[in-house]
């Protein structure tokens, strides 16, 4: 669901984009006016940094998206993404953790009858702008469980997901969803007393969703006024076992389970211009949702609020954020964090120049509101980070710190229509240091109007008391537009 909710809001633009074992500069997103933040606007995927050669982790990063537009107004769109979810859970004396891998590819067709051609976004903003998707997805799930037995269960899964999106006016929007997977699910439990696996037990596996949603913006803020959108939205999701026999008798019984949710979410804004021509932005986000079914139950709510500061005569942009899990009826659950970031980039409309940005985070995601708790598939989520204190019985709530310097210098390449951008970094959390080197050679948007990007960045990662050996990661991304 959160895939598809990424492609409503997604801009389509004629052209290529690709990404490759992507990286994403810090831990809790981009940094605001750093060189890497001003390509938000670009389409361009981000994603953890992937060891090379890591297997499941390299799809995490990568993605790709192919967008033609028509002389009649419409852009047809393919694309696709990997993702790595972990997840960590458990209920009583049972608990299990593990990960899931997923490949998707989806087609989308989209009309906006008051856009005009010229390459602009097509978002479908326009009152009667519609999309059609289709998203084919294969799933790979493996995990542990341990309790009154231990051993490790795996899944595969591959669904079909139609879906739609119209725009009502220029400020509501509706979209739905629904589709089916079919799969197969294992368990191979540990022979008592040993750690020698027993005999495998397999079963067919079935998924059914459904999904609908509506956004409105209720106060529309302009340059200078406050902007209040609302969202909500309703999932049911259905999956079914059935029963299976083991060679050595062992059997599992057929099982089937219902999950449903409602969210309700609302974020605002209001950018203050100041006399030394600067922006002052206090923002605020709130997410309401309740769960039903088989899983975490209950209603919760989450809130967030920050300032961001713009201060041209100086270069500099300030930005503090705060989130917090205020409840949920799911007891022993809670997540705070906060985060500030300071960047100074005196030639922000350009990559060229020197550049340098210093972002510190404590706790968990520091933005959200609306979308932290909204996104979250369940409330194990939750549970997945040890020593954030997002689990039960976890107090180490705010013990989770990181702290990332970097700074950079672009030079003109290539006759001056490109940019090359050596970058050096340094992040130290609790677990211990890393040192990054990067590199970008970036189209400086001095000829033309077409855009590209090729990045590189390496990471040494040393734990802290010298526990283990040092950790190397790589990773590339490519992006292209024309």
């Amino acid at each position: 669901v959160q895939d598809l909710a990424n492609r409503l809001r997604a801009a389509r633009r004629p052209g290529i984009e690709l990404t490759l074992a992507g990286h994403r500069v810090g831990n809790q997103g981009p940094v605001i006016g750093s060189k890497s933040g001003k390509d938000r606007d670009s389409g361009e995927a981000a994603g953890p940094s992937d060891r090379l050669g890591a297997g499941r982790d390299l799809p995490a990063g990568s993605s790709f998206s192919l967008t033609k537009e028509t002389r009649t107004r419409e852009t047809v769109s393919l694309w696709g993404r990997g993702a790595v979810t972990r997840f960590d859970g458990r209920e009583g004396s049972l608990s299990l953790d593990g990960e899931v891998a997923s490949g998707m590819v989806g087609l989308d067709w989209s009309r906006d009858p008051g856009s005009r051609l010229g390459g602009r976004d097509r978002s479908g903003s326009g009152a009667g702008a519609w999309t059609a998707g289709l998203i084919v997805s294969h799933s790979v799930g493996e995990g542990d469980y341990a309790g009154n037995s231990q051993g490790r269960v795996d899944a595969t899964l591959t669904g079909l997901w139609p879906w739609g999106r119209l725009a009502l006016s220029g400020r509501v929007d509706v979209w739905g969803a629904a589709g089916y997977g079919t799969g197969e699910l294992t368990v191979t439990p540990k022979k008592p007393g040993t750690d020698e696996d027993g005999a495998t037990i397999r079963t067919d596996l079935d998924l059914r969703m459904a999904a609908a949603g509506l956004r409105r913006e209720l106060v529309e803020g302009g340059r200078n006024g406050f902007a209040l959108t609302g969202k909500t939205d309703a999932l049911i999701v259905q999956t079914e076992s059935g029963v299976a026999s083991g060679s050595d008798g062992g059997n599992l019984a057929a099982a089937r389970a219902t999950v449903t949710r409602l969210r309700l979410g609302l974020e605002g804004a209001r950018p203050i211009l100041l006399a030394d021509g600067g922006t002052l932005t206090p923002s605020f986000e709130i997410g309401m949702r309740h769960d039903g079914g088989d899983a975490e139950t209950g209603f919760g709510v989450d809130m967030g609020g920050g300032i961001a500061w713009t201060v041209p005569k100086y270069s500099l942009q300030i930005e503090l954020r705060g989130r917090g899990l205020l409840t949920h009826e799911a007891k022993g659950f809670r997540q705070r964090g906060f985060s500030g970031s300071l960047a100074w980039d005196p030639k922000p409309s350009s990559a060229r120049g020197p550049a340098l940005s210093l972002t510190r985070t404590v706790g968990g995601p520091a933005s959200g509101g609306a979308d932290a708790l909204l996104a979250r598939g369940s409330l194990t989520g939750l549970a997945a980070q040890p020593g954030s204190g997002s689990g039960p019985g976890d107090h180490g709530d705010l013990r989770n710190s990181r702290l990332e310097a970097r700074v950079g210098y672009g030079f003109p390449a290539w006759g001056g229509r490109f940019a090359s951008v050596p970058e050096i970094g340094l992040g130290l959390s609790g677990t211990g240091r890393e040192y990054i080197l990067g590199w970008r050679l970036k189209d400086d948007g001095s000829r033309g109007s077409g855009r590209f990007q090729l990045s590189t960045e390496a990471r040494r990662i040393e734990t802290a008391g010298g526990g283990g050996p040092a950790e190397h990661r790589i990773g590339a991304r490519l992006s292209a537009r024309w």
